[in-house]
């Protein structure tokens, strides 16, 4: 990690010099990576949070805890000092709090997709449904069209039947009657 030289003398005026300077130095740097660590960890954590970051970007915060430990410990693998092993256990549990909040953002996420496909099956069981309602309706109404249809048709038939029998039975007592009278008026 790098950072600006103005941090540095910044944070050095602030801080009273030790006499021993490279207990200072170690100092400040450790001060300076436990403060961007855990503006980091809130940022990771913030994202997650809002499922902004996929968990495919976490593992980045991991290589932090090994140059970490490269950095604070010597050949021996002995830490150079007790506040860098700390913060190296620190590092690991926030590792293993990720690690946590990562599986159960997969579980949730398996639970969400196990859901919405039932709820998926669902909506298309009751469109389904829905679609069968609709066509046993459609061919109801075409039925009873069918059948008033044809009731209209054969009422329409008798009343032109009795129409047409009661035209001829008019037209006969007419043609009888006018008979009659012609017969009356012209005998031959």
């Amino acid at each position: 990690m790098k950072t600006k030289p103005s941090k540095i003398f910044k944070l050095a005026k602030q801080k009273p010099i030790p006499v021993n300077t490279t207990r200072f130095v170690d100092a400040l740097a450790q001060e300076i990576f436990t403060k961007h660590f855990h503006e980091r960890n809130v940022n990771v954590e913030r994202k997650i949070a809002l499922g902004a970051l996929h968990h495919t970007s976490i593992p980045a915060i991991f290589r932090y805890r090994e140059l970490y430990k490269k950095n604070y410990t010597n050949k021996d693998g002995i830490w150079t000092s007790e506040g860098a092993r700390e913060i190296y256990h620190q590092l690991a549990k926030a590792r293993d709090e990720i690690e946590a909040m990562r599986a159960a953002r997969e579980k949730d996420l398996q639970e969400f997709a196990k859901k919405q496909a039932e709820m998926e099956a669902t909506l298309r069981d009751h469109r389904e449904e829905q679609r069968v309602e609709q066509e046993r309706i459609r061919l109801e109404q075409e039925e009873r069209m069918k059948r008033e249809q044809e009731r209209m048709r054969v009422e329409h038939e008798e009343r032109m039947q009795r129409n047409k029998s009661a035209c001829e039975r008019s037209k006969s007592a007419y043609g009888q009657k006018y008979r009659r009278n012609w017969r009356r008026k012209c005998p031959l």
